[in-house]
């Protein structure tokens, strides 16, 4: 049941004052952005926090998009902040790896209730827009205190791409694809990735299973590309060259179901 309809318009000046407050009050902001060059990191300077407040509004609408069906946004929320806890735990901060396994411990039974076990449909329950800016918030906050610590940071600023790459890649497609077609980057629509899979002829489980192991692996790599220190620039190159793919998949993806669903025998009565 919905009390109040907030226009977007609202929640982006809500989301640009939390920014502002993080940063002032908090003293996170992206002040460098890797060792892209060289073996000392990329400063921002005074474009890091231009760059703090993108992440920030990034991150909190990317994992609103993504809540579209069951169980999704608690999954890849859980994927997130376990990787981040693994990467916390390796380099001995523990305070936050302990929050990352509350959050974790507290989501866990939220995704079974979301997807209706083992009460059933009548007893379900949702996340809706305020948990999803939660989500969206904790999950940048952490990520800047792994990566922009004043100490030793847990992971580098490119690892946290990929330990959220999920939300990141899909609302950076949806974006961008809907600016080029003239709409406001922010208008709603069925083109992210969980409607995709459903037009194949997936249900809302397996869908849910197939977005989750690819989220999962994108997550490994980025636990291993840090643990084993493969250098920011490649890392780098890697998943600006996995969200072109996938952005020009998106770019043809009706016509690419269509083939799909006509290969596989797939029509909407038998969905």
């Amino acid at each position: 049941m919905i009390l109040f309809d907030i226009s977007f318009r609202f929640r982006l000046a809500l989301q640009l004052i939390i920014s502002a407050c993080m940063m002032a009050f908090g003293g996170l902001f992206l002040s460098h952005v890797g060792t892209l060059w060289g073996a000392t990191p990329l400063e921002t300077s005074y474009v890091g926090y231009v760059l703090t407040v993108i992440a920030v509004v990034g991150a909190i609408n990317a994992f609103n998009m993504v809540d579209g069906i069951d169980g999704l946004l608690g999954a890849l929320a859980t994927i997130t902040f376990s990787a981040m806890g693994i990467l916390f735990y390796s380099n001995n901060q523990t305070e936050l790896a302990a929050f990352c396994a509350v959050i974790v411990c507290a989501t866990v039974p939220y995704i079974f209730m979301n997807l209706g076990i083992p009460l059933g449909q009548r007893f379900k329950i949702f996340m809706g827009d305020a948990g999803s800016t939660v989500i969206g918030f904790t999950v940048v906050w952490l990520l800047l205190e792994g990566s922009q610590s004043d100490f030793e940071p847990s992971f580098s600023p490119i690892t946290a791409l990929w330990l959220a790459a999920v939300p990141i890649i899909d609302a950076v497609s949806t974006i961008f694809r809907r600016i080029k077609k003239g709409q406001s980057p922010f208008k709603p629509d069925r083109e992210h990735l969980h409607h995709i899979l459903l037009r194949l002829g997936l249900s809302n489980r397996q869908a849910l299973t197939v977005i989750c192991f690819f989220s999962l692996t994108l997550a490994s790599f980025g636990i291993f590309a840090e643990l084993f220190n493969i250098p920011d620039l490649i890392s780098l190159s890697l998943f600006l060259i996995l969200t072109f793919t996938y952005f020009m998949i998106m770019q043809k993806i009706w016509r690419i179901t269509v083939y799909v669903r006509r290969f596989l025998g797939i029509n909407r009565k038998n969905r």
